[in-house]
């Protein structure tokens, strides 16, 4: 697929035959020929011998029908199927690796309340600033992605986020950056991946590389600010999720203040070429990421 946008670079149970029932019949036929056999006492009346049988085929045949009931019981349990797992996950907390915090300057709500000093890649806030609503965490996933992980984890090692503006707003759908603001960072990290199979699902809060075609995979993220489980037929891996806010950073509700007012109009190509001076001539209100480091668990 394309990404929307340049080069979309966006983006029963088994067939096992049931036990054969206990035949009660046979059972009543053994007991009468042992009958004959002498197996009772000798010394009791012939119609004792006859009522005492009677009684004993009762009572195994009582018996008899409760083992069937038993064993029916434990071989349906034992045949159950339970039904088949999704290929896709949605189970986002069971498993994970690293997590990276995210700090973004000039969102929608707090756009006057801190000041980025680019020299120390940090924001510097007002008196009593709440920074949780700046900062939002990643967890990635190798599990469904390891080709793709281990790039992202290249480029935050490398401090590529720093200073990249947050160029794509299609609310709804995905919030899109990774292009430098400095043209000559991002020559240097042109080189594409190979795709990974796609094992998560393109759900909201889900963090994924846009793509031009197969295996284009270079610097640019999206995260699903939709449910947009359609991509996943279309070669969209995830790589991680935002997660839940914490005590000290945000959540989605942090992602969905990225500033939206410029929509799709930022251009790809002149972002690569003039970077950051193109940027604050034309699109001075985007948003963007100050910083991306890693967080001890």
């Amino acid at each position: 697929m394309s990404t929307p946008n340049n080069e979309v670079e966006m983006l029963s149970r088994d067939g096992t035959a049931d036990p054969p029932p206990m035949d009660i019949m046979d059972i009543a036929d053994d007991i009468d020929e042992n009958e004959e056999t002498g197996i009772f006492n000798d010394n009791l009346p012939r119609s004792s011998r006859k009522s005492m049988s009677k009684l004993t085929v009762l009572a195994l045949t009582i018996l008899a029908l409760v083992l069937a009931i038993i064993v029916g019981v434990a071989y349906s349990k034992s045949t159950k199927v339970s039904a088949p797992a999704s290929t896709l996950s949605n189970d986002f907390t069971t498993s994970g690796g690293s997590i990276i915090e995210f700090t973004v300057a000039n969102l929608n709500t707090n756009r006057q309340k801190c000041t980025y000093i680019q020299s120390a890649s940090r924001l510097e806030c007002v008196p009593n600033h709440d920074e949780s609503t700046n900062k939002f965490r990643i967890v990635l996933h190798p599990e469904w992605s390891p080709i793709g992980v281990e790039h992202f984890e290249e480029l935050t090692r490398a401090e590529f986020w720093n200073n990249v503006r947050i160029f794509r707003i299609v609310p709804g759908f995905v919030s899109q950056f990774g292009l430098s603001s400095d043209p000559s960072t991002q020559r240097q990290w042109s080189k594409q991946i190979e795709d990974d199979e796609v094992v998560g699902s393109n759900v909201r809060g889900t963090v994924t590389f846009a793509t031009a075609g197969a295996n284009t995979r270079s610097t640019q993220i999206f995260i699903n600010t939709g449910n947009n489980e359609f991509l996943d037929k279309q070669g969209f891996s995830p790589i991680g999720e935002v997660l839940d806010a914490g005590d000290s950073y945000g959540g989605m509700e942090v992602v969905d203040e990225f500033y939206s007012g410029y929509g799709e109009k930022p251009d790809q190509g002149l972002i690569r070429s003039d970077g950051i001076g193109y940027l604050d001539e034309q699109f001075p209100l985007l948003s963007f990421i100050v910083s991306a480091e890693y967080i001890e668990v």
